[in-house]
């Protein structure tokens, strides 16, 4: 089960099984991390026999696993995976088989384990890829959710907190989520750039087929900077003046001195982008738009944002049959959706040192 943060139904199916969770007598844990003071158990053999699961899972999908098992017990917060040499504890375990529960999903040591380890190698090659998601879109998202859902941040925190899995557990799956989708996405996007210009029209004259026609459009972004900690109350004045400077907007031409004596705006050139290359956030916004005319103001991690259509015109040469190639070749390898995650995400298990303390 997948939960989806961009859908109102996404959603509604998680907070109802939040609510059902409480419902169920689901025990809060409400203690924090250093405050764990409970001797480790001495391990079962129903333990045992879990984490030798997972990892001769881990070991099946050819990571290099290493066991070191605990000689003493151990009390408050312990290690329990290295992976990559980045922690999973006991605590993170805990709350994660909570949040298992809520989701329907089987909790066991095992399962609870692999998704730990999944989550971590998600988040690794995010960060290794420049994509991992910033702390003010995760609270973005979080404050989404929670508006989503007829609530506020502070009472879906406190539910979270009261049934055991905690607010940040929950806003670090959040970013696992967003920074896994970006990095899937990128990584389908390098394999499309793969193929060439010359490649690319080779097969077009093979086939016959006349070079495709796609709209190029040059644009400029126009950025209502608003500092991170000053977001919660700067921004609706800068959402205002954003409202009015579309308003009054009359063109690219004149746009620096449009700009001109207004506080913290930005303005950066976007370039010119064929319509298969626009950016998904500004996609449909900016196809909507007219030659001469901005997209309606936007909030993102910069503060408000409009781009600008300067221009936009058809187009058939050689790069744009390039681009729309590249276009067609991203989306067979997006249709394949779930397949292709699972086996990007298959080699990087491959490639991962796992340590089971």
């Amino acid at each position: 089960m997948r939960f989806e943060f961009n859908t109102p139904a996404g959603y509604r199916a998680w907070l109802t099984a939040l609510v059902l969770a409480g419902s169920m007598g689901i025990s809060a844990c409400t203690s924090s991390t250093s405050a764990i003071d409970s001797a480790r158990p001495a391990k079962t053999a129903a333990t045992q026999g879990a984490e030798v699961a997972a990892s001769d899972e881990a070991v099946a999908e050819g990571a290099k696993v290493i066991r070191q098992p605990a000689t003493v017990a151990q009390k408050g917060t312990y290690i329990k995976v290295l992976v990559n040499g980045e922690p999973i504890t006991n605590y993170d375990i805990q709350r994660r088989a909570k949040f298992r529960q809520v989701r329907r999903l089987k909790a066991t040591t095992s399962e609870t384990e692999k998704e730990l380890i999944d989550e971590k190698l998600k988040l690794q090659e995010a960060s290794k890829r420049g994509l991992l998601a910033s702390d003010a879109q995760v609270e973005a998202a979080f404050a989404n959710f929670a508006k989503n859902n007829r609530s506020t941040p502070s009472k879906i925190s406190s539910d979270l907190d009261r049934i055991g899995i905690g607010a940040q557990h929950f806003k670090e799956f959040i970013r696992a989520q967003i920074s896994w989708s970006r990095t899937f996405s990128s990584k389908l996007q390098s394999e499309a750039v793969s193929k060439d210009q010359g490649s690319a029209i080779f097969e077009l004259r093979k086939s016959g087929s006349s070079k495709p026609q796609t709209t190029e459009y040059q644009l400029k972004e126009i950025i209502f900077v608003v500092p991170e900690d000053k977001r919660k109350t700067m921004m609706k004045s800068r959402k205002q003046e954003a409202l009015g400077f579309q308003q009054r907007f009359s063109g690219c031409d004149t746009l620096y001195d449009q700009v001109k004596g207004l506080r913290d705006v930005a303005i950066k050139d976007a370039g010119r982008l064929m319509q298969p290359e626009l950016p998904p956030l500004w996609k449909k916004e900016i196809e909507a738009t007219s030659e001469g005319q901005t997209t309606a103001p936007k909030e993102t991690e910069k503060g408000v944002e409009l781009i600008a259509v300067c221009r936009a015109r058809l187009t058939s040469d050689d790069r744009a049959a390039e681009v729309m190639a590249k276009s067609e070749l991203y989306d067979s390898l997006e249709a394949k959706g779930d397949s292709a995650a699972d086996d990007y995400l298959a080699e990087l298990r491959k490639s991962a040192t796992i340590i089971y303390k």
